[in-house]
């Protein structure tokens, strides 16, 4: 790591960060808490930031594996700093306040809090704030705001952070593009606001909610997350979860482009739906006894879905009464996720199909040797190179599942505490069964689930290029 534009480029990162800082400052204030655990990192962040920012740099081409570098290296530094407020505040352990730093910001939100009402309001806020931050992205937010290259060689960044096979401009200028995704974030995030409000919650309550929920974090006030919501808010809840785990790039096109017939068929929203559909149908026809009546069941159904399936992570009641067959389509849902280009995690619908297209392909030439196939998807031929990547990438997400599970195996947990944690973690779900928080787990363990959860949320390779670049 010896361009100097990288740790410049970090350097605006954590600057903008110290200015987010800002607001659970004034959140303190507003609630007359101390602001004490917020200007510590706040200064940290901005000294390190300004000295980094400072760089006198001579080359100024970045290459993809900077990109990647970069995109390792801030969200590990802004998950570092974002522990300093849960450590300052509540006294707690460099590892556990890590946990939850970093589970707020992948948007992940396993917990190790056991009473979470007893939290500060500026905590709260905090936790909530730091999905919001993660949802779309840390440096996805800093070049919206900040070009980070003038020639737009910053896509090397935009790739590296964005979830999914590919990344492309949707109108000349990365930062252009940014902003409309940011401004539909923010659109459908206080359309949330809005609607919760009208259900009966206060405001503060509701955007603690709507922040969760834009990022598909599933950080609660509550310690029995949204069970004593009114049945209205369950259903506002369940539906913007769903919306946020479509591909933004399809509210581009139907809100910026206009093109909604363009929209409607996308190969990727439709498995969306019927695989959404599909799934709330298995676990109604399943489940419909064990609730006193069909609305009970479908409200329940339907949110849970939309909770585990787009790795939010809010609950409505106790998931451990699913029987076995609904547990493996649960466990199924959260490793696969929602659309790429959404603020979920989990391995993305679009390499599902793009597997399920290569898997098929091989197949018939096996049938038929001399036939020709090519892969398609979105009506557009997939490159080799984005096939390879795509099986590349399902090896390493089942092997890294595997090494982070035998090293939870030390716990003496239990194989399925085992598969739930690492499931939960890995996947940026939070909600999983038999765990309703981390706080037993060893400082050992939450650092390995830590790592976890920034591999899922970053989609391994940048942290894999950080590691290796580490060693030269």
């Amino acid at each position: 790591m010896k361009n100097k534009l990288v740790y410049k480029h970090i350097g605006k990162v954590l600057i903008v960060f110290s200015i987010l800082l800002l607001i659970p400052i004034l959140i303190s204030l507003l609630f007359r808490e101390s602001i004490v655990p917020f200007i510590i990192p706040l200064s940290i962040s901005l000294l390190i930031g300004m000295l980094l920012d400072s760089l006198d740099v001579k080359n100024k081409t970045l290459y993809a594996r900077d990109g990647f570098i970069i995109v390792a290296l801030s969200w590990i530094i802004i998950s570092i700093l974002g522990s300093l407020p849960f450590m300052i505040d509540l006294h707690i352990s460099f590892p556990d306040a890590l946990f939850e730093s970093v589970s707020g910001f992948t948007t992940t939100g396993a917990t190790i809090f056991s009473d979470v009402e007893k939290l500060s309001k500026s905590i709260l806020f905090w936790r909530s704030f730091t999905h919001f931050i993660g949802g779309m992205g840390v440096l996805t937010f800093v070049m919206a705001v900040i070009p980070l290259s003038r020639d737009d060689k910053s896509m090397h960044v935009l790739k590296a952070e964005m979830p999914g096979p590919s990344v492309a401009k949707l109108v000349p200028g990365i930062k252009k593009t940014l902003f409309y995704l940011y401004a539909i974030y923010l659109v459908l995030t206080i359309s949330e606001i809005i609607l919760l409000l009208i259900g009966g919650l206060d405001f503060f309550n509701s955007m603690l909610i709507a922040m969760s929920t834009a990022g598909t974090g599933g950080f609660a006030y509550l310690n029995s997350s949204l069970a004593t919501f009114s049945l209205f808010n369950k259903y506002v809840v369940a539906l913007f979860m769903f919306l946020f785990g479509i591909n933004f790039n399809i509210y581009f096109l139907v809100v910026v482009m206009k093109e909604i017939k363009v929209a409607l068929r996308s190969e990727e929203l439709k498995t969306y739906i019927l695989l959404y559909l599909s799934s709330i149908i298995f676990l109604l026809i399943n489940t419909y006894s064990k609730f006193s009546s069909f609305s009970d069941a479908l409200s329940s159904s339907v949110f849970h879905i939309s909770s585990f399936m787009t790795s939010t992570g809010f609950s409505i009641g106790d998931v451990n009464i699913y029987p076995t067959s609904c547990r493996v389509v649960i466990l199924a849902l959260m490793l696969i996720s929602a659309c790429a280009g959404s603020t979920c995690g989990g391995f993305k619908i679009s390499r599902l199909v793009i597997c399920y297209k290569k898997i098929k392909r091989d197949l018939l030439k096996i049938i038929h040797p001399n036939s020709v196939h090519i892969i398609t998807f979105e009506g557009k031929k997939v490159e080799e190179e984005t096939v390879n990547s795509t099986c590349t990438f399902l090896f390493l997400y089942v092997f890294l599942i595997i090494v982070i599970m035998v090293l939870i195996g030390f716990e003496g947990f239990g194989l399925e505490t085992t598969i739930n944690a690492v499931f939960t973690t890995f996947a940026n779900v939070g909600l999983c069964f038999n765990i309703s928080n981390f706080a037993a787990f060893s400082s050992f363990s939450k650092i390995v689930l830590s790592i976890g959860m920034l591999l899922g949320r970053l989609e391994i390779f940048p942290l894999i290029v950080l590691m290796t670049s580490l060693r030269k």
